[in-house]
């Protein structure tokens, strides 16, 4: 019996393809794919055998192209050809900032020499553990004419399910039982754009059509059963009690302790991920990720869990999805669902999410990358699902104030005084990991960019930490500064500019050829604030009306006060959600324009 349905969109964050139609860019295309999934058994293990067929035509011109597949610990790379592509080449494909990976890629290069050109391409593999064989896209790197998706799970398997992600009235499903008593799906998509990447685009996940493969797993129970088996290795740590006395010394309440122990571990174990087949969910020993100083955030997790427990507190080994995850673990169990460890401290009734990874933030801040996610927190032979709170967007905030007086020659006048800038949450870290990846000799340059900005002609000196602790809530910078582009002088009046420094996220978005939704960067507030004090002999005759933007994604604020004696000039970024939808985009960038035009006129001081 044959039933056939076609599946409205899920589309997660409000994606919509544009046009199911080749654009002048989509030279090399896809003709022709063929992708087949079979469960079948093998010595009572299930696996996955996959067959994928791709046909490929030059439409425009001559090109290069290059087919290929990915393989590793548990895929298999069955066979691969091409027509005339000569022989395959294999390559590791660790990505940055992952230290060891298992993936390879098997490709063929592939040259097209003129239009209307044909070649085609196939590969087998073999998935050897399904609890790693977690979803599969329908799009590809290029253009797709028509291709069909199958997957055949026979009864025997019938606990495997799929669950289709951002489907699109163009994408149609049938489900059939073939002969053999096997459930039988097969997806077509037909004019199907190619998946591209595009600068602050939200995750692939969030975005293009792609189906879940669950079943390896009952439910969240089972898979924190599994995950929790992993991380049952040895966490002895030699001499302990001597480590523990040093990361402690001068400590005399609990919390003192506890804010040391994970500053210690921020600062003395160096962050590197693990991506590798089952490393990439198995922790290091505690012991191993101290005497290599490094870790992934599993083992990192587990060595602040020991040091914390060897104190006497509860801490506990925590999953989590980070924001770029866009399934509940509690609804959808699989890997897929879960990208992350960090270690839960309860402490007097009170749940702190400690992500070690992260090297400059406080015991009370979460890291925005898992507020609002859900953790799955170690409790014996079951676990605790907890919903990581939202923390208020100027928990992460970069605060810069000056405080200035015109001092110079009445026709030569200047800004002079003091700044000083402040960071916490996400912005805290955000800054000084971009400053500490400085070689030492350029860090005092960099800090004296933070004061000035791009304007190149401030004198920045005497800059100084007041403080940059990781207990510490703020990071803190001061140095005094001289603006001498500020004043411009006219007969009796001097006309002066208070925004004195360049900010973030606040350059338009390019929509000329854009096809995405636009995430920006971080929930997160900023504020420059400028005070100047009026001279003697001098009075305000022209004060700019302020501006509030109300957006959907926060607000655009900007006033200009006189208060007794002198000048008060402010103006506030804050970003409460991240997500500029692709038709937002230009009323987006209108509100920057009239917010910067508000914050770029000038005061008019006049010789009384």
């Amino acid at each position: 019996m044959k039933s056939r349905c076609i599946h409205i969109c899920i589309l997660l964050c409000l994606y919509v393809y544009n046009l199911y139609g080749q654009t002048p860019d989509d030279n090399i295309i896809i003709t022709k794919c063929s992708d087949s999934y079979i469960f079948e058994e093998k010595d009572g293990i299930p696996i996955v055998s996959n067959r994928k067929e791709i046909s490929y035509e030059a439409t425009r011109m001559g090109a290069s192209l290059q087919p290929h597949t990915y393989y590793g610990e548990f895929i298999s790379l069955d066979k691969a050809s091409a027509k005339g592509g000569g022989k395959a080449e294999y390559k590791s494909i660790t990505p940055e900032n992952v230290f060891f990976d298992d993936s390879k890629v098997c490709f063929f290069n592939l040259y097209l020499d003129r239009k209307g050109k044909k070649t085609e391409a196939s590969f087998k593999r073999t998935f050897h553990d399904l609890h790693y064989f977690t979803r599969v896209y329908l799009g590809e790197d290029y253009f797709i004419r028509e291709k069909q998706l199958t997957f055949i799970i026979p009864q025997s398997l019938s606990r495997f399910h799929l669950t289709e992600k951002n489907f699109s009235p163009a994408i149609h499903c049938e489900r059939s039982i073939n002969s053999a008593g096997d459930s039988v799906f097969t997806y077509i998509v037909t004019n199907m754009p190619a998946m591209k990447d595009e600068k602050q685009m939200p995750a692939t996940g969030k975005v293009y059509p792609h189906i879940l493969i669950t079943g390896s797993f009952k439910d969240y129970h089972d898979m924190y059963c599994w995950s929790n088996k992993l991380a049952q290795v040895d966490c002895n740590v030699p001499e302990i009690d001597i480590l523990l006395a040093k990361i402690t010394a001068g400590c005399h309440t609990d919390m003192e302790k506890i804010r040391n122990t994970y500053a210690w571990v921020q600062q003395n174990i160096r962050y590197i991920a693990f991506e590798a087949g089952i490393l990439g969910h198995r922790p290091d020993t505690p012991a191993e990720v101290l005497r290599k100083r490094y870790g992934d955030c599993k083992g990192m997790s587990l060595l602040l869990r020991t040091l914390l427990k060897a104190q006497g507190f509860d801490a506990r080994l925590t999953d989590i999805g980070t924001i770029d995850i866009p399934y509940r673990m509690s609804e959808i169990a699989t890997l897929a669902s879960a990208n992350h460890m960090i270690c839960s401290l309860i402490y007097q009734g009170k749940t702190y999410y400690l992500d070690a990874t992260n090297e400059y933030i406080p015991l009370e801040f979460i890291p925005g990358s898992i507020q609002g996610r859900e953790a799955m927190i170690e409790n014996g032979e079951e676990c605790i699902v907890q919903t990581v709170p939202i923390l208020n967007s100027s928990a992460s905030t970069d605060s810069l104030y000056y405080t200035c007086t015109l001092s110079g020659e009445q026709t030569d006048r200047v800004l002079q005084g003091k700044a000083t800038r402040s960071w916490s949450g996400d912005m805290k870290e955000f800054f000084l990991t971009a400053y500490h990846k400085n070689d030492k000799s350029d860090r005092e340059e960099h800090l004296l960019r933070t004061l000035a900005g791009n304007n190149h002609n401030y004198q920045v000196g005497s800059v100084k930490w007041i403080q940059q602790k990781p207990q510490q809530q703020w990071a803190i910078l001061a140095g005094t500064v001289i603006n001498n582009s500020a004043v411009q002088v006219a007969d009796s009046e001097f006309y002066i500019e208070l925004d004195l420094h360049n900010d973030l996220f606040d350059q338009p978005i390019d929509t000329l050829k854009r096809i995405h939704d636009y995430e920006l960067p971080l929930r997160c507030r900023i504020v420059r604030h400028t005070e100047l004090e009026i001279p003697a002999g001098y009075t305000l005759v022209h004060c700019p009306k302020g501006i509030s933007i109300h957006a959907p994604q926060g607000t655009l604020h900007c006033s200009y006060n006189k208060q007794g004696e002198k000048i008060i000039f402010r103006k506030v970024m804050e970003i409460k959600e991240k997500l500029i939808h692709r038709n937002d985009i230009v009323a987006w960038n209108e509100n920057l324009r009239k917010w910067a035009d508000t914050c770029n006129e000038q005061i008019i001081l006049k010789k009384q």
